[in-house]
């Protein structure tokens, strides 16, 4: 793989979009549970209002029982991610350099005298979104790398070696299936 060296800023929007893939990582199975609940009660009504049956008030209570509860879980993240940009911890604003190569990632913060390498199978994951790249250190510290900042090229070489070097630790979506 050959070095890709980035300067680069974090976006609220980047961070956004990595704070709710993490909570849908870790929230997968309620979350897939709440879609359903929501589609079936959706269903349940149309059907009712087309005269398939009576309409039973519990199905409500349930979908907005779940409906509060999916609510709290995303107030909760957006709290999260309020409380990360008041914190001194908070990068915004801040330049990263990060480079990559065969050895792996290399991190420097100069404002904050930061900088740290690891090697590729030193990340506990590696995922690639729309839009970032996620490199997870440990399940909460994770840094970001937006694709805007690179050329096709260095993110189809990156892609390449996150998946050699990490194999089924690397998700992307840009990976062609194998049958």
């Amino acid at each position: 793989m050959p070095t890709i060296q980035v300067h680069y800023q974090i976006r609220l929007s980047d961070f956004r979009k990595a704070s709710y893939y993490g909570l849908f990582l870790r929230q997968r199975k309620p979350l897939l549970i709440f879609f359903c609940v929501l589609l079936v009660s959706v269903l349940y009504t149309a059907g009712a209002a087309a005269g398939f049956g009576r309409v039973n008030p519990l199905v409500f209570l349930i979908a907005g029982a779940y409906l509060v509860w999916a609510l709290f879980l995303f107030a909760g993240t957006e709290k999260r991610i309020l409380t990360y940009l008041r914190s001194a911890d908070c990068l915004f604003g801040e330049e990263l350099c990060m480079t990559l190569d065969g050895r792996g990632i290399q991190m420097e913060i100069r404002s904050r005298n930061v900088k740290f390498a690891r090697s590729w199978n030193q990340l506990t994951a590696a995922f690639e979104l729309n839009d970032l790249f996620l490199f997870y250190l440990s399940a909460q510290d994770v840094y970001l790398l937006p694709r805007r900042c690179i050329s096709a090229e260095e993110q189809s070489a990156l892609r390449r070696t996150l998946h050699m070097r990490l194999k089924d630790r690397f998700s992307s979506r840009f990976l062609p299936r194998s049958s």
